[in-house]
């Protein structure tokens, strides 16, 4: 007798038939990660002629999931951004705030790949001053291993497409984020720490 409504149900024989995978409750984790960054459009905080302010970097992120026995998953984080400001910036920040959605692949095995998106909005400027706001874009793509019940880590590549508000560098005096999209790629690693079941 197979357990339609989520509930153990008893064969009469002291043998328990689970309730099948959908029926789960969905899994709440926890992700922490390192990325290194790659600009590859910068054309609206860098204008011809001007030092640029969005040069490569590193950064940190965090991200609470909730992971559905589907594969689907839902989550928000912040992540921040140490960039290049190549003498303009002390150093160029980027924070950034979003809403993300995932598919994991083969939730049920060991290695899973994933694709997914973000949305959100960012703060850009010089040594964690907000120069500028903006909104984002990313799309993911990647994999996990899981190493434990309760413990994975991750590793995967992503690309953020950002605009930005205009304002006037301190140092030079020149006037950035006039319109267009700059851009980004990341390459992402990180640990997970999964709800236990």
């Amino acid at each position: 007798m197979r357990a339609d409504d989520g509930d153990e149900v008893d064969q009469g024989d002291g043998f328990v038939v689970p309730p099948p995978p959908e029926a789960h409750p969905p899994r709440l984790s926890g992700e922490v990660r390192l990325d290194v960054v790659f600009p590859f459009e910068q054309d609206p905080l860098c204008p011809d002629g001007s030092a640029c302010v969005f040069g490569g970097g590193g950064g940190v992120g965090g991200l609470l999931e909730w992971r559905y026995p589907s594969g689907l998953a839902l989550g928000a984080g912040l992540d921040v951004w140490f960039l290049d400001g190549n003498g303009v910036h002390e150093l160029s920040t980027m924070l950034a705030a979003r809403f993300q959605l995932r598919w994991f692949l083969l939730p049920q095995r060991q290695i899973h790949p994933y694709v997914g998106a973000s949305v959100g909005g960012l703060l850009f400027g010089d040594t964690f001053k907000a120069d500028a706001v903006g909104g984002l874009v990313d799309a993911l793509a990647g994999f996990e291993v899981e190493i434990g019940p309760n413990l994975a880590i991750t590793v995967g590549l992503g690309v953020r497409v950002f605009t930005t508000t205009s304002f006037e560098s301190r140092s030079d005096m020149v006037e950035r984020g006039q319109g267009g999209v700059d851009a980004a790629a990341t390459l992402q690693a990180g640990v997970v720490l999964l709800q236990g079941t």
